[in-house]
């Protein structure tokens, strides 16, 4: 039976819907949850958080792409069989590995919360444990339903995801704040094990029916790997994802015992640099986030879409899904990137102004419009890890991200103890990352042969320097005393209008193709 050809984009729109309305969820959820645990409770949130990122990234970061492209593999040979084989592995891995990392987070607590700066971390760690294991698990059918090219289940947890969390992270956090800030923590940390639960029901309900209504009757190649081989094959496939997955939480456990013991070295107390590392991980990096769910979508799309024409051939089928996907992203992050530089101060105002104080918006602001550039490269390095993975260099994105940490590192120390930069020096050195990690993987790609790069790039960036004007169109409104929310909502659609219309005239040819 032939099967209608799928546009991998049509799947990264649905994970892009979805994500919209996670980050809109996360956005709601953040905002209450500073006031509640104020911003020096944000600070232990984040200290808590890039460890528990690291955890999960052990445990079960590689396997969901190494899933997703070894199902669509032999899905497209029509080897049903050892897809089903790759699965069922796959939960046992996910198990063993989440359950070890889950016991780290138990017994290392205390440990970390030392080395970070701040014992009063301690206790929030034991409310992550449970995510871990219910993550894991997750990953399996994530990864599972990707490398089928259908993203709908992937995008519904996630919504699920968010969905528990403002419910019972924002209600835990609020019984216990009480017994003192950290306790406060702790309830929005079980908030999270609590929603990672309901996720990972729904997604446990939704494979059982699947399975139960999937066509049978299919021709099939009936070749079966042992498990002993097939496991090779996932851990084979999955190694260098994780150590490229590695990266990011690595760098942000770095910053978050660097950061607040530099600073505690420089002019400020602990609980003063906990704030000021609060607010550029945990309120503008929520903010930073926020675009990059779109490249995100795009870069779980594009690889079992590229890894599946690779292996049925289709090799120009690969290099134009790849393009696509770089220049979507492209389209996509370069203007949101201006767009927060531009808005910085009225998008903090907006989102915070009830919970932080003045000086803390003035303070953020400042932060944003240097994070910004990191919005951009980010989504980049997104996307092009995602191809790389798809057309077998798993590695790449790994040692592009390696050299990029070890920048990263090095401009941390020598910028945060600058007096007159210090937290500000967080950021410089991320948007310098991701610069560097996107230059490797593009280099690599470009190499490869597996991408078009188009001279309306140019014209495209040009466009996007559109989005600038955002700011003189916001103060002009302001002026005029119109309401601060309705000039901030006018000047953006605007503006994104006027973007997109130049974007359809440089590119409505390959636009009616999507």
């Amino acid at each position: 039976m032939k099967k209608r050809e799928k546009s991998f984009v049509h799947g990264a729109f649905i994970l892009i819907f979805f994500g919209i309305l996670s980050k809109i969820l996360g956005a709601i959820y953040r905002i209450p949850l500073t006031g509640i645990i104020t911003p020096e409770g944000m600070g232990l949130y984040q200290m808590v958080f890039p460890v528990y990122s690291l955890m999960l990234t052990i445990s079960s970061s590689g396997l969901p792409s190494s899933i997703s492209k070894l199902i669509a593999e032999a899905n497209a040979k029509n080897q049903y069989k050892q897809a089903e084989k790759i699965m069922k592995v796959s939960f046992v891995l996910l198990f063993c590995f989440s359950v070890l990392c889950s016991l780290v987070l138990v017994f290392g607590c205390r440990g970390f919360a030392l080395v970070q700066g701040n014992k009063s971390a301690t206790i929030c760690y034991f409310g992550l444990a449970p995510a871990v294991v219910f993550v894991g698990f997750l990953a399996g059918f994530r990864g599972y339903f990707q490398g089928l090219e259908k993203m709908l289940p992937s995008a519904i947890s996630g919504f699920v995801e968010q969905l528990f969390k403002l419910c019972f992270g924002l209600l835990l956090a609020r019984i216990l704040l009480p017994k003192g800030v950290e306790y406060a923590v702790l309830g929005a940390m079980l908030g999270i094990s609590i929603s990672e639960l309901f996720a990972f029901v729904f997604m446990l309900v939704y494979y059982v029916v699947f399975r139960r209504k999937r066509k049978k009757g299919q021709v099939q190649d009936f070749t079966i790997l042992s498990t002993k081989e097939t496991s090779k094959q996932i851990l084979h496939t999955s190694i260098f994802v994780t150590l490229g997955g590695l990266i990011v939480p690595l760098g942000m456990m770095i910053d978050s015992t660097l950061v607040i013991n530099i600073l505690k070295r420089t002019s400020f107390s602990t609980k003063e640099a906990t704030t000021l590392f609060g607010l550029e991980s945990g309120t503008v990096g929520s903010i930073v986030n926020m675009p990059v769910i779109l490249s995100l979508a795009l870069a779980t799309a594009v690889l079992p879409c590229v890894s599946s024409k690779r292996a049925s051939g289709d090799l120009e089928g690969a290099k134009k899904s790849a393009s696509k996907a770089l220049l979507l992203s492209f389209l996509i992050a370069l203007p949101a990137s201006f767009g927060c530089f531009a808005l910085a101060e009225p998008i903090m105002k907006i989102l915070y102004g009830r919970s932080l104080s003045a000086v803390e918006i003035e303070t953020a602001s400042q932060i944003l419009e240097i994070a910004s550039a990191s919005i951009f490269f980010l989504a980049m390095v997104q996307v092009s890890a995602g191809i790389l993975q798809g057309i077998s260099k798993p590695s790449v994105p790994a040692i592009s991200l390696s050299v990029g940490l070890a920048v990263k590192t090095l401009l941390n120390i020598v910028l945060i103890s600058q007096e007159s930069i210090n937290i500000f020096g967080t950021e410089i050195a991320n948007a310098v990352c991701y610069l560097t990690a996107f230059l490797i993987n593009l280099f690599v790609i470009e190499k490869s042969g597996f991408i078009q790069i188009s001279p309306r790039v140019f014209a495209s960036l040009c466009a996007s320097f559109l989005v600038l004007f955002a700011k003189p169109i916001f103060s002009v409104m302001i002026g005029l005393n119109l309401n601060y929310y309705l000039a901030f909502l006018v000047c953006v659609i605007a503006v994104v209008l006027a973007y997109f219309a130049l974007v359809f005239l440089l590119y409505r040819k390959e636009l009616k193709k999507l």
